[in-house]
């Protein structure tokens, strides 16, 4: 086996320190972009400390020379003049320097707040782009989890840190020329003393990075379990069945295993701080002692010995504080790998934020063809649909049937777009889907699936995000709720289409059937003339299911439609029924047609209405 050249490690740390800089330079770029005056500001801002701070230094020892060497004759004012005038500048530096670090902070936090707004709405509308089907990796939600916990903040931290090393770089150069009368070896100490804390300082950031890092997926279980345990939708069943104790239990074992990391590592960090921050002070007040010495045998001045104490304490300060923030940037740089790791994911919907139109184009009914369709889920070792060959004419409406996890709900998502075949081809109208971009195909397409999104928004926006365009248009929305047999549900709520839904702030709750309803008015919202209905009246009693079919019967004339159902006494309205089992189509034709088969269809149809029967 080869050994590892020597020259290794420090073409690493080089790497490093470059994707560091590479990194700095975006982020620098990305502050510039959004308000580059604030920027400049900012950066003249530092550079002005940095001078403050070493003439504030500089104008004591000329106060402790004024008073300690005072003029020779004159009344008492004379004499002090010089002291007080050196007071009175020393005075105005340190307003003038709080007025500007007041005014960096300041800046910092307009910056700040600007910088995380746009880097979150970055991460969004990288997720927009993105295909569906990663929702369901886990590598990409661990992904986004990170560039969202962290790394909203980390590029104007990088930028505050590259700042700070400016500044502590400006200060220490005046400092460097304040010593150098005291001789070299000064400002040598200073660079030997600040280096263990910084070496340090690097080392445990990327420990703690390491830490974050492979937290990931217990960060999005313990999220997850908190969901559960406080969100409406699940904490009834969390009641019923008891389970509060169990899942607090689950989530208390995940912050516990938390809190043990951070300990080990906060253990590691104090006594390297420890060890290593006396041996700073050794140096210290070794070089404190040989300056006292030096000015009891009157080689120094009170005021230079008063300088050269103050500026090499706050030079060993300044310089351990750039050698942080030089640690600190690259503890950013590696958050900041995250952010890059994620918007460096490829967009299969770059056109996924396409307005919609306010107007559809097409006016007619389009044919639907999906030719030898398979689709197997990533990880998985079977397909999920199998060599599906249909054919949709304009207007038809067929009916899909099936077991539960027959496939039905995939072929939607299919044909929707949310998920590509693995083999096989598509057509709506005879193109390609492939061909066709994501945003043009949804636009024509207006579904409804069985766990649809109950929105807890007012019932205008429940409504009108079928089709953004219209919501604000009353006509359009009052339609859309008519068809969907939501009207009396509109007509008793207190604010009417302004009325928020669901209890998460305060609004009027609904019944599982009068959720349904309101989804079924938002897919009739939709300006399309594809309609897809999946399992549309589950909720529903069989009065309201009878309605909502009675009304589906009259607006699907000039649609081609889909709709899945277990329910088979409405099937019979659909010009067809494909019967799916086991990822395939085992059968299709009338209701009529497939009764005479005797086969998977009629099984289910006798079954289903022997239960009736019976019950």
């Amino acid at each position: 086996m080869s050994e590892a050249s020597p020259t290794a490690p420090l073409r690493s740390r080089l790497a490093d320190a470059l994707r560091v800089f590479g990194h700095a330079r975006t982020a620098l770029r990305m502050v510039y972009d959004l308000d580059r005056v604030l920027l400049i500001a900012l950066v003249i801002g530092q550079a002005l400390d940095s001078a403050g701070i070493v003439s504030i230094a500089w104008v004591g020892k000329r106060i402790i020379d004024a008073i300690t060497h005072p003029a020779a004759s004159g009344d008492v004012y004379t004499r002090a003049a010089p002291a007080l005038t050196w007071v009175a500048v020393e005075f105005a530096l340190i307003a003038a320097r709080s007025l500007v670090s007041q005014s960096n902070t300041y800046t910092q936090l307009v910056l700040r707040s600007k910088l995380g707004l746009h880097v979150n709405l970055l991460i969004l509308d990288k997720a927009n782009r993105v295909a569906y089907a990663r929702f369901e990796d886990p590598v990409f939600m661990n992904s986004m989890t990170q560039a969202r916990r962290e790394a909203s903040a980390r590029p104007l931290d990088l930028v505050t840190q590259v700042l700070a090393l400016t500044r502590n770089a400006l200060t220490l150069a005046g400092f460097a020329v304040l010593l150098w009368s005291l001789g070299a070896w000064a400002i040598a100490m200073l660079v030997v003393t600040a280096l263990p804390p910084f070496w340090a300082e690097a080392r445990f950031a990327h420990e703690s990075f390491v830490l974050q890092r492979a937290r990931s997926l217990r960060y999005r279980r313990s999220f997850y379990l908190e969901s559960v345990l406080t969100t409406e939708a699940t904490v009834k069943e969390v009641k019923l069945f008891q389970l509060a104790s169990w899942l607090r239990d689950k989530y208390r074992d995940i912050i516990e295993s938390f809190e043990i990391e951070e300990q080990g590592l906060a253990k590691r960090r104090q006594s390297a701080a420890f060890a290593l921050g006396l041996l700073a002070s050794v140096a210290l007040y070794g070089t404190y002692g040989w300056i006292v010495s030096r000015t009891v045998l009157g080689e120094i001045t009170l005021g230079a010995m008063t300088l050269y104490m103050g500026v090499f304490r706050q030079g060993q300060d300044t310089l351990r504080s750039a050698l942080s923030a030089v640690a600190k940037a690259w503890e950013d740089d590696l958050y900041m790998t995250n952010l890059d790791e994620f918007l460096g994911v490829p967009e299969e919907e770059p056109d996924a934020a396409e307005p919609l139109p306010a107007e559809v184009p097409d006016e007619h009914a389009p044919s639907l063809t999906l030719d030898d369709v398979s689709f197997r889920y990533p990880g998985s070792t079977r397909d999920a649909l199998s060599n599906i060959t249909l054919h949709i004419a304009p207007g038809e409406t067929i009916a899909l049937v099936g077991k539960n996890g027959a496939g039905k709900t995939t072929l939607i998502k299919l044909l929707v777009g949310l998920f590509r075949p693995t083999s096989g081809v598509i057509r709506v109208d005879g193109v390609d889907v492939a061909t066709m971009s994501m945003s043009a195909l949804r636009r024509r397409v207006g579904v409804i699936f069985q766990d649809f999104a109950r929105l807890q928004l007012s019932m205008r926006d429940n409504v009108g995000v079928g089709w953004l365009p219209s919501r604000d248009d009353d006509v359009a929305v009052g339609t859309a709720i008519t068809d969907g047999g939501a009207r009396e549900i509109v007509d008793r709520l207190p604010k009417g289409l302004e009325t928020p839904l669901g209890r998460a702030f305060g609004g009027d709750d609904l019944s599982g059937g009068q959720w349904q309803r309101v989804a079924l008015a938002r897919a009739f919202m939709r300006k399309s003339r594809i309609l897809v209905l999946d399992e549309p009246t589950a909720s529903m009693d069989a009065e309201g299911e009878h309605e909502i079919f009675q009304r589906f019967r009259d607006l699907k004339k000039d649609r081609t439609a889909i709709l899945i159902t277990h329910r088979f006494g409405t099937v019979r309205m659909a010009d067809r029924i494909v019967v799916i089992d086991g990822g395939r189509i085992v059968e299709q034709g009338t209701h009529q047609d497939l009764m005479a088969l005797h086969g998977v269809y009629a099984r289910m149809f006798s079954l289903q209405a022997e239960a009736l029967k019976d019950g």
